[in-house]
C-alpha cells in the first residue's frame, strides 16, 4: 500500500517520469531525496512526548486519515490536547497496522470522535464544549464517485480508506470545509480570544496554478475533468476562508505528500523533485508528511502565519 497522497497529480507524475527519461543527467539520486527531506521531518524522540505545557485544544477534522493522524500526533507532541472527528472514529488497532510503538502512546491521548462533517451539527457540538484554540481541516479524497476512478482510492490513499461511491469533491471537500468554517466562526464570535481563531485548510498546489507561468495552460489543456473539479472545490474553500473576518486563515498547498519510510514512494517523488529542480513553475517540490504535519501544528501559535503556505514555507515552518 502506498503511504502517500497523490492530491490529483497522476497525470503530472506520468509527465514527470517521461521527463526523467528524457533528461537522465538531471535526475537526482534516492539519497539526495532523503537528504533534502530528512532534516524537515518534524520527528521527535520519545523523551519529548508530553513534556511541554498544554497549549489548549485543537479540533482535527479527518484526524484518522493519513495526514490528519500525523497532524493529531504531532499536535500532542507539541503540547496540545487533540480531538479528532472522522467517519471512522478511532484508527484501526495496532495489530492491523504497521505502527511504531510510540504512536500507540501518543494516540491514547487523542480524543477520537465518530461523525460526518458533511453535517454541521457534529462540528458545532464539539466546538461548543469550549477550550479550542484552532481548527484543522484534513478531509479530502483523490477520486470522487463521478471520476470513474473511485475504486483506486484504496491504493492511492495513504490510509487505505475507501469512500462512498456517491461522494463528490463538492461534499467531501467543499461542504465539510464550509461547515467547519461556519461553525468555527460561530464559536469564535462567542469566545474570548485575544487574537483571531486559526483555521487551517489543507488545499493543494494545483489550486495555485493560475498564479504561476504555464499553470493556466496545464489546467486548461492537459487537466482531466475530474481534476478540474477537484481544484475547483479547493479554490472555493480557499476563497470562503479568506473572506472570514473572525478567523485567521492558514492555507497549506502541498504538492505530492510522501513518507520517508516507504521506498515505493521514491519514483513519483523523484519525478516531482526533478520537475521542480529544472524550473517547471507548475510543479512544486514534494513534502514529507512529517514536515507538513509539523508545519501545520506550528502555524497555530504564530500570529504572523496567515494566507497561503507553499512548499518553501512548509519546510521553513517544520524546522
Amino acid at each position: 500500500m502506498m503511504n502517500f497522497h497523490y492530491h490529483g497529480r497522476c497525470f503530472v507524475i506520468m509527465l514527470m517520469c517521461h521527463l526523467m527519461m528524457l533528461m537522465p543527467g538531471e535526475v537526482c539520486s534516492w539519497s539526495m531525496i532523503v537528504v533534502m527531506s530528512s532534516g524537515n521531518t518534524g520527528e521527535v524522540s520519545k523523551r519529548d512526548v508530553f513534556s511541554k505545557d498544554n497549549k489548549g485544544k485543537i479540533l482535527v477534522l479527518g484526524g484518522s486519515g493519513y495526514l490528519g493522524s500525523n497532524v493529531a500526533r504531532r499536535a500532542v507532541l507539541e503540547g496540545y490536547s487533540v480531538t479528532s472527528l472522522s467517519r471512522r472514529g478511532k484508527p484501526e488497532p495496532k495489530s492491523k497496522r504497521r505502527r511504531r510503538n510510540e504512536y500507540a502512546s501518543v494516540e491514547s491521548n487523542i480524543d477520537y470522535r465518530t461523525g460526518d462533517a458533511r453535517e454541521i451539527e457534529p462540528v458545532e457540538s464539539i466546538l461548543n464544549e469550549g477550550g479550542y484554540t484552532a481548527v484543522v481541516h484534513c478531509i479530502g479524497l483523490l477520486f470522487d464517485g463521478n471520476s470513474g476512478l473511485s475504486m483506486w482510492n484504496r491504493f492511492v490513499s495513504g490510509s487505505g480508506s475507501m469512500t462512498d461511491p456517491s461522494s463528490t469533491y463538492d461534499d467531501v471537500t467543499r461542504l465539510t470545509a464550509i461547515n467547519a468554517i461556519t461553525a468555527s466562526e460561530q464559536y469564535a464570535s462567542l469566545g474570548d480570544f485575544n487574537n483571531t481563531l486559526p483555521f487551517i485548510f489543507t488545499s493543494a498546489a494545483e489550486a495555485g496554478w493560475t498564479d504561476v507561468t504555464g499553470g493556466s495552460f496545464v489546467e486548461n489543456r492537459l487537466t482531466p475533468r475530474w481534476l478540474k473539479r477537484y481544484v475547483k472545490a479547493k479554490r472555493t474553500v480557499e476563497s470562503r476562508l479568506e473572506k472570514s473576518t473572525i478567523l485567521r486563515p492558514i492555507i497549506f498547498r502541498p504538492s505530492l505528500i510522501f513518507s520517508l519510510d516507504r521506498l515505493q514512494n521514491f519514483p513519483p517523488v523523484t519525478a516531482f523533485f526533478v520537475g521542480n529542480q529544472v524550473g517547471l513553475p507548475f510543479v512544486d517540490r514534494p513534502v514529507s508528511v512529517q514536515a507538513l504535519s509539523s508545519a501545520i501544528v506550528r502555524s497555530i501559535a504564530d500570529e504572523n502565519i496567515t494566507g497561503v503556505q507553499r512548499y518553501k514555507e512548509i519546510n521553513q515552518l517544520s524546522r
